[in-house]
């Protein structure tokens, strides 16, 4: 099955942007030196309001920011290190590579923060958190746009 792709200029729209991340993104090299400099703390809250946009609570919000970045870290820099960069980028990706397959912003953000059969009922976001479980979501996410078995 090949892999599916989803544009930088997609990702970075779920990221904020020109107007966030200070610079229009191109292509995948250009979304990479956004990352490597230290991604931008307003990247993330970018992110988790399009996550959890229009009715969940702050609680909700603070809770997600916190499996990516600690409360001190999130408070402490305007910029993230290498890690948290790549984290917010792959989960950033695969909710715009679920927009792509889902057109529809509920649905993608549905099957991001929902507990799925094939992931062993972890949500797609949970798994996520690492690079092997980011590989694990985008297989889910290729396997059900081609009707394939898990």
């Amino acid at each position: 099955m090949p892999h599916m792709s989803v544009p930088a200029k997609k990702i970075a729209e779920v990221l904020g942007g020109r107007r966030v991340l200070g610079r229009t993104v191109r292509n995948m090299r250009e979304l990479d030196a956004i990352v490597r400099e230290g991604m931008p703390k307003s990247a993330l809250d970018t992110f988790i309001a399009f996550l959890t946009a229009p009715n969940r609570s702050t609680d909700f919000t603070v809770q997600l920011r916190n499996k990516i970045v600690s409360r001190a870290t999130y408070q402490r820099v305007d910029r993230f290190n290498l890690q948290v960069g790549e984290t917010t980028e792959r989960l950033a990706r695969l909710y715009a590579l679920a927009l792509s397959v889902f057109e529809d912003r509920k649905a993608a953000t549905r099957f991001l923060m929902n507990p799925h059969p094939e992931l062993d009922d972890r949500t797609p976001f949970d798994v996520a958190l690492t690079e092997i479980g980011g590989r694990e979501v985008e297989e889910v996410i290729e396997r059900g746009l081609h009707g394939l078995p898990a």
